[in-house]
């Protein structure tokens, strides 16, 4: 029968003891370096993306922009372009008619070209029209000459002086029945006839009428009334008085 050693509970317990501190100290250090090394996980992703270089990306050379077309502003979203929109096909247009035989066909007109872009192409411009003619300018008539027999006025006082040819003396005798007054300017014992006669028509102190008698004899038709003449002929000047009805008054240098 085998010698036991003698039983000691002393020691077996130091025994027990150191081993389940140790175990303690092992799960100690284990907690620890299990916690430090999540921490130091945690700490990798955030230096690598600290530490990382930033490259700058550099952007693509933007195609050309149509004819038209705005140009983007940057930092501003440009919004998404839309296709452009298809132009519907060209209708057929009728053959025009064929010209009568001996006229001339009149020149094709070319129908505009669609615009690119689906622009809407601009309208022709109408054909300049023909400058019209401007209408003569019409000039008034010369005025008779001075010497002509013809009707003139002076203030209220219509008058014709004529009576140097014998056609103007048969012309003034027909003409006395639309006048009221006569006038015969002459010279000498021979009763010359005058003409360039400066004639006034005087009423009181004021001055009615003023002509010059182209011819020796003046048909005058005035307003009713008496009236002082006064007749100058190359610086020597003849008065009278008539009055409207009274014919051949005759006044004599």
């Amino acid at each position: 029968m085998p010698h036991l050693p003698p039983f000691a509970p002393t020691q077996s317990l130091e025994r027990v003891e150191a081993r389940l501190a140790r175990r303690t100290r092992v799960k100690r250090l284990v907690i620890a370096l299990s916690a430090g090394v999540v921490a130091l996980l945690a700490l990798v992703p955030a230096a690598s993306h600290a530490q990382a270089p930033v490259v700058e990306a550099t952007p693509a050379p933007a195609a050309p922009a149509p004819a038209g077309a705005i140009a983007p502003t940057p930092g501003v979203t440009a919004p998404a372009t839309q296709p452009p929109s298809t132009m519907p096909p060209p209708v057929a247009q009728p053959a025009p008619p064929a010209p009568a035989p001996g006229t001339a066909a009149p020149p094709p007109t070319a129908s505009p070209a669609p615009a690119p872009g689906g622009a809407v192409p601009a309208a022709p411009a109408p054909p300049p029209t023909a400058a019209q003619p401007r209408p003569p300018l019409t000039t008034p008539p010369p005025p008779p000459p001075r010497d002509a027999m013809v009707q003139r006025t002076a203030g209220p006082v219509t008058y014709i002086c004529g009576g140097v040819a014998e056609d103007e003396q048969v012309a003034l005798q027909s003409l006395a029945r639309n006048y009221n007054m006569s006038l015969l300017f002459t010279q000498g014992a021979r009763g010359e006839y005058l003409s360039d006669v400066d004639v006034k028509l005087m009423r009181g102190n004021k001055e009615v009428a003023s002509f010059v008698a182209d011819g020796p004899r003046c048909l005058l038709k005035a307003p009713s009334g008496t009236y002082n003449v006064r007749a100058t002929y190359q610086g020597r000047t003849k008065t009278a008085t008539v009055s409207t009805g009274g014919r051949n008054n005759q006044m004599r240098w």
